[in-house]
């Protein structure tokens, strides 16, 4: 279970992002979470809610299946629910930056961009 602290972040923050998202796509809780396999579908209620953390085996299927920028939605939740990693990996760079970074390493464009940074 997540702290009251976390839970209000959480329904502020990421709760809200997916669903704004998933009203955005015009699913239901329902919907979402049978096209996620997802069997009981009051988990997306609680992950709107902030009651349960977002599971991180659905962190790209959601961004996927909700249009999402899945790197800034992955950051997020990396952020969210692993603070000390995601400061670790990514230091004071912004979402923005880091997603560029991202999406550069999975194009395969890594060396590009690092030859951009010297």
């Amino acid at each position: 279970m997540l702290s009251e602290k976390r839970r209000e972040r959480n329904r502020s923050n990421l709760g809200a992002r997916l669903k704004d998202a998933r009203l955005k796509k015009g699913y239901t809780q329902k919907a979402l979470a049978k096209a996620l396999g997802v069997e009981n579908h009051t988990m997306i209620s609680q992950m709107e809610l902030g009651y349960m953390a977002v599971p991180s085996n659905l962190w790209v299927p959601l961004a996927e299946t909700l249009n999402m920028d899945r790197y800034i939605w992955v950051l997020l939740c990396t952020q969210e629910y692993h603070p000390d990693m995601h400061r670790s990996l990514f230091g004071n760079l912004s979402r923005r930056e880091i997603a560029n970074f991202l999406d550069a390493l999975h194009n395969g464009q890594l060396n590009d961009l690092l030859k951009q940074q010297n």
